[in-house]
């Protein structure tokens, strides 16, 4: 089997309702996402969520090889983008291609995903994240309430404006999940928008009233002794990184103990990374 091209497809998408955290809370309803493909000689198509301009300028590392061999290709376009950065449109793009060629190598191997990266069962813990701060209080109600219903027994809130406010909020979506367990497992996210003292002031005043699963980004990502002061003067764990853009932007995080919840994802290296 043989990589013989790719295709992708952008669209726009209007929402409901407007998603919004600290750094807009105004929020928004509409957004531009994209779709990779990548096609085989045998008619198996890889499939990724997000596209780049820069997949053109990279997929000559993959063309007329095995897709099995994800692996490699991936160090292969690691070594290729080494000099110049993994940032931006290029990382997009490595992204993008490592997770369509996760995707073939599952498709060819004829089982989910999770089954060929060696996890043990397809469940996962899953948590509610309102995208919130837009929202009324009866808004915010309705939705952890919804999630509650499904059985999702943790919530993530957007904060990092109004102290007073954020207490009432947290307060609304822990009554709404405690459907769904008796102790709902609560968590907030400021979206990097405070300075590490801030950050301390205003979640040990937050902590006096509820017991927080972690706080998210509560400084900036880039700041490690920033959230190392953080993580050392609250009760409950920092977590940060869905921002950072390669592996290797985890290390000053992880060595000068930063963090205590690692937030990989998808855009971090792909899949392989």
């Amino acid at each position: 089997m043989k990589i013989t091209g790719f295709r992708s497809k952008t669209y726009f998408y209007e929402m409901d309702r407007p998603l919004g955290d600290v750094n807009l809370p105004s929020g928004e309803t509409g957004g531009m996402g994209g779709v990779l493909y990548i096609d085989t000689d045998e008619g198996i198509t890889g499939i990724a969520p997000g596209t780049s301009s820069a997949v053109g300028r990279m997929f000559h590392l993959i063309e007329g090889e095995d897709p099995r061999g994800v692996v490699g290709l991936w160090k292969r376009m690691m070594d290729f983008v080494f000099k110049g950065g993994n940032e931006g449109e290029v990382n997009a793009a490595l992204c993008n291609i490592d997770i369509a060629l996760w995707d073939l190598k599952a498709k060819i191997a004829g089982e989910p995903l999770w089954q060929t990266l060696g996890a043990r069962e397809g469940r996962t813990k899953a948590y509610a994240s309102g995208i919130d701060y837009c929202l009324s209080d009866d808004d915010i109600f309705k939705f952890y309430r919804r999630m509650a219903g499904q059985g999702v027994d943790g919530g993530k809130l957007k904060v990092g404006l109004d102290l007073k406010a954020d207490m009432r909020r947290i307060g609304i979506m822990q009554d709404a999940l405690s459907v769904a367990s008796k102790r709902p497992r609560l968590a907030i996210d400021s979206n990097e928008y405070w300075s590490p003292k801030q950050a301390v002031q205003q979640i040990t005043k937050i902590e006096e009233k509820f017991d927080l699963t972690w706080a998210e980004e509560p400084a900036r990502r880039w700041d490690y002794d920033g959230l190392k002061l953080v993580s050392r003067s609250i009760k409950a764990a920092v977590s940060s990184g869905e921002n950072v853009n390669d592996i290797s932007d985890f290390y000053p995080l992880i060595a000068n103990e930063a963090i205590d919840i690692v937030q990989v994802g998808s855009g971090t290296s792909g899949i392989t990374g």
